[in-house]
């Protein structure tokens, strides 16, 4: 006899459900006073160690202070004074004081008298005292023939000033020199010209003073000397003279 039999689906291998095995639950635990003795225990212990730190309670572990023996005498000597032991100190040497001589001081029986300061000139050089070839104003002589020293004198308003005396004083050559020349007598350099003539030695001389003098005598400049080159390009010395302040009546 023949059956038909249906095949069963089948599931794939990777498909089908792995088979778990079961396991049982542990019992629970029993509750008891158990736990709660135990923290009840740390707690106690815990007061306990904090009440010994801070001193409320001794510590077992701290050394024993053993305390002084006692002291039966009523007034106990805590501190000896030393014996005092005499030394003797020694004594300072007095020196004599020094003996100061009396000094003498040497009054000077000759005192200077001031220096009287010079008193400011009315006239003053007007320039430098230039040298010049005499051709200048005197060309029909030669140059080994004279030496010419000559000028003009003006006042406080550029005005020619006549009647005053000029002087050339000093050594030219060795010999003395000692010449007068009044203002205005020589217009050859102007209203109130003046003029010296000399030989001309044609020699380096810087002894000769000039200086301008009142109808009194009375100095009006100061002294100045005059530089002489020998040069025959210099033979003609100008000097001129400017009145700078009032002539004092003194």
């Amino acid at each position: 006899m023949t059956y038909n039999r249906r095949p069963q689906s089948r599931q794939p291998v990777q498909n089908r459900p792995m088979a778990v095995r079961r396991v049982d639950a542990p019992p629970p635990k029993k509750s008891g006073c158990g736990g709660f003795v135990a923290a009840l225990f740390i707690i106690v212990v815990l007061g306990i160690v904090i009440l010994m730190l801070t001193g409320v309670l001794p510590s077992p572990f701290e050394p024993k202070v053993t305390p002084p023996p006692q002291v039966t005498d009523a007034t106990p000597n805590y501190f000896i004074t030393p014996a005092v032991v005499d030394t003797i100190q020694p004594t300072a040497t007095e020196t004599p004081p020094a003996v100061v001589e009396p000094t003498h001081t040497t009054v000077p029986t000759d005192v200077p008298t001031p220096t009287e300061q010079p008193r400011s000139m009315p006239f003053v050089l007007r320039g430098t005292p230039e040298g010049y070839p005499n051709a200048l104003l005197h060309p029909q002589y030669g140059c080994e023939e004279y030496l010419f020293i000559g000028g003009e004198v003006w006042d406080l308003r550029e005005a020619p000033v006549l009647g005053l005396i000029v002087r050339l004083t000093g050594t030219y050559g060795g010999g003395l020199v000692d010449f007068r020349s009044e203002s205005g007598d020589v217009e050859l350099y102007g209203q109130s010209g003046f003029e010296f003539v000399m030989e001309n030695r044609q020699i380096a001389e810087d002894n000769l003073t000039i200086q301008l003098f009142d109808q009194n005598n009375q100095p009006l400049s100061a002294p100045v000397k005059l530089k002489i080159t020998g040069q025959c390009d210099a033979n003609l010395i100008i000097v001129n003279y400017k009145q700078v302040q009032e002539i004092s009546e003194n």
